[in-house]
Formats: C-alpha cells, structure tokens, sequence
C-alpha cells in the first residue's frame, strides 16, 4: 500500500504520478515497466518515489486494486437488486465492462490486463486474493441458491467467475464480436451452475 506521505500529496501530484505509471504499464508487460520512466514523466525525484511506495509491485498492486474496488462497489449493488444471484451479478458485470469499454478506466485496465496475461485474474483482486472479496460480499450473496461443500469453496467459485469475465472480455473481438462473447459467458455461467459431471460418476483418483 502507498504510504501516508502519498496520501497527504496534493490530488494533482497524485494523480500526475499515477497517470504516468497507468501510461508506463500500458506500454510495456509489468516485468519491463520502468520506474525511471515514470518519475521523469511525473516531474518527481526518485527519492520521493520511495517515500511513496515500496518499489514498482506495490505501485503496481495499487492500481490495479484501485480498478478493482470500482468493481466490487458495482457487483455489491447488483447483488442487493438481484436478490443475492451471483451468477447474475458476474453476467451484469460483463455487460457493465462491454458498455464501458470505450471508457478511459477501461481502456487502460484492458491494456494492462493484456499486456499481463500470465498475471490474471490476481491482477483486479486486492493482495489477500478472492477470501477478502469473498468477506465483503458473503452477506449480500444468497447461498441457498449454491452447492458449497467447503470453506473454500466459494473464494475458488469467484476466482473462477473472475477468470471468466476477464478472459471472455478480452478475446471478445477474436471471438466474433460482443454478442458471441456474451453467449460464450452465458454457457461458461451455466457449467458452473449445473456442473458437468455424469451425476452418478465415479470421482477419479486423487478426488476420492
């Protein structure tokens, strides 16, 4: 997390530093992302930048948890009107991303998430992974409507759902267009709905 002396910065100089690593990881995969480059086109000296942060993975976390708390806000208000579906929440919030995705926070969120393939999903959860989502949000999810059978269960359900989202979201275009895309969300919500195991399988070695 930033420190306080990020916080305690002007809104402007914030933003000026955060705008130029949004430009920087756009630009380049995470691994080839330079600080140098984004404290020259801040305007700021490199001993502030560690005042700030960390180094280059706490910045990085940063924003893209900034991207993901905007998420969880919205999925939190589509699970009080949706009466607790989870499986309707994450829909919506594909077609909430599809009528945004001209937006500038979408874009660059977009960006990165393709320029950072191999990071994805953890990229838009906060660095406690899917458990802290999942705490925000237990109360607002029905679980009546969900066969949960351990405690784990619903962080992997979500880090699943995650999963889906992004990767249907990005291959969007390769995949014919958004309506194929949403079609293609629709069957991957209904696997994991109704499950594909012959109901009377035998559980294969190692799922005994």
């Amino acid at each position: 997390m930033p420190s306080m002396t990020f916080f305690h910065l002007p809104a402007e100089k914030r933003e000026r530093l955060l705008a130029a690593a949004r430009a920087e990881f756009v630009r380049v995969p995470y691994e080839d992302a330079s600080i140098n480059r984004m404290i020259r086109e801040a305007g700021i000296p490199r001993g502030s930048f560690y005042m700030y942060f960390t180094d280059k993975e706490d910045l990085f976390h940063y924003l893209m948890e900034s991207y993901g708390q905007q998420l969880v806000e919205q999925v939190e208000e589509w699970l009080d009107r949706d009466g607790g579906d989870l499986f309707q929440a994450f829909l919506d919030l594909f077609d909430y991303l599809q009528a945004n995705r001209n937006s500038d926070d979408f874009r660059e969120m977009a960006a990165i998430l393709r320029r950072n393939q191999r990071l994805q999903p953890g990229l838009i959860l906060n660095r406690q992974g899917p458990c802290a989502i999942v705490d925000r949000l237990r109360d607002k999810i029905d679980l009546s409507r969900l066969d949960l059978r351990t405690d784990t269960d619903l962080p992997d359900l979500f880090h699943l759902l995650i999963s889906a989202v992004a990767g249907t979201m990005l291959t969007a275009e390769q995949d014919g267009g958004v309506e194929q895309a949403r079609a293609r969300m629709i069957r991957i919500l209904g696997i994991l709905q109704r499950g594909v195991a012959a109901k009377e399988a035998v559980p294969g070695r190692g799922q005994q």
